[in-house]
């Protein structure tokens, strides 16, 4: 049994996560203790428990230390079974990190399968719906992972309350993706959304992103406005710039008191940011890509504008399961990411 430092590197919930995914896929059984030590509120909190519940139960695992706040987990994996799933958190834990989680363990069964997760699909420090069914599910595609996803209602911090609904195909494997250069630039386009608010905040969120982006390099942009059903008040705006060989996606969530203008002016920055290097992948997007590619077993290579410790963390989880995973680049520089065949 393989046993985890949960306040290693980053620590927090992703070395849960990633140890999930993987512990499936392979039938390895491992043990995770000190979860998440170093943090103000220590131990296993309600979207890491959704998570671990969502992996026993596509995979029939036995478990211990599943409780709120506990600092150990023992984790070990049964036979992944395909079906329709339903997985709620009660808070605004986010859902698309247990989407993530269970979907490409999933794709390794024989049969299609069905995944509706409630809770947060628009939170802080986690992959938004739009970043979730266009940027994560339009690249894994490309290694024919095939995911889609609907939104059946947005959830914003902090009362959650939102539902995604997944569905992901069987998974023809060994699958592998090299992104090492983008092309040429094809197009920028994003969606501006609000939820329960008055108002014009989602135009002027994306007027605002439009006009940087004309202003600074004379880029032009499509957009859509929408208004999504929604739990409570909210807005975000999703940027994503497509390449000819890659692409890369910006989320930003709208603040109490922080004007739409400033908000849109923020993400066309850091999309502009990105432009001025020769990444494939956004940093999100890349240690996102981490579990999919030892999943697929083809093994792979991304490059980044920008290695983030979670990036770095994660390969190193990859690589305890027996994958071979590794990261080049310093630490908030450009770098990448390579996961070897196997």
């Amino acid at each position: 049994m393989l046993t985890l430092d949960g306040s290693a590197g980053e620590g927090g919930g992703q070395i849960l996560r990633t140890a999930l995914a993987l512990s499936i896929v392979t039938g390895k059984p491992f043990e995770i203790v000190k979860i998440r030590a170093r943090r103000p509120v220590p131990g296993l909190r309600p979207q890491h428990l959704a998570a671990v519940r969502a992996a026993t139960l596509v995979s029939g695992a036995k478990v211990g230390g599943a409780f709120e706040g506990s600092p150990d987990l023992r984790f070990e994996p049964g036979a992944i079974a395909s079906g329709d799933y339903r997985f709620e958190i009660t808070t605004a834990g986010a859902a698309s990190l247990v989407l993530q989680t269970v979907l490409p363990a999933l794709a390794t069964a024989a049969d299609s399968s069905r995944v509706e997760v409630t809770g947060g699909t628009h939170v802080n420090a986690s992959p938004s719906f739009e970043f979730l069914s266009r940027n994560w599910a339009g690249t894994v595609k490309r290694m024919g992972l095939d995911a889609g996803f609907d939104l059946v209602r947005a959830g914003f911090y902090p009362p959650g309350g939102g539902e995604i609904r997944a569905r992901v195909a069987p998974w023809a494997r060994p699958a592998g993706l090299t992104l090492e250069t983008r092309g040429p630039l094809v197009e920028i386009r994003g969606l501006s959304g609000t939820g329960k608010i008055k108002g014009d905040v989602g135009q002027r969120q994306a007027d605002a992103v439009r006009e940087r982006l004309w202003e600074a390099r004379r880029l032009e942009s499509s957009w859509e406005v929408i208004v999504a059903p929604a739990a409570s008040p909210g807005s975000f705006l999703y940027v994503e710039a497509i390449f000819e060989q890659s692409r890369a996606g910006f989320g930003f969530l709208g603040e109490r008191g922080l004007r739409a203008e400033v908000l849109g002016d923020r993400a066309a920055r850091t999309v502009l940011q990105f432009l001025d290097g020769e990444a494939c992948v956004d940093p999100h997007l890349a240690d996102q890509l981490a579990v999919p590619l030892a999943i697929g077993g083809g093994g792979g290579r991304v490059t980044t504008n920008r290695v983030t410790p979670h990036l770095v963390t994660v390969a190193e989880v990859v690589s305890l399961f027996g994958i071979a995973a590794n990261t080049w680049g310093r630490v908030g520089g450009p770098g990448g990411l390579e996961v070897a065949a196997h």
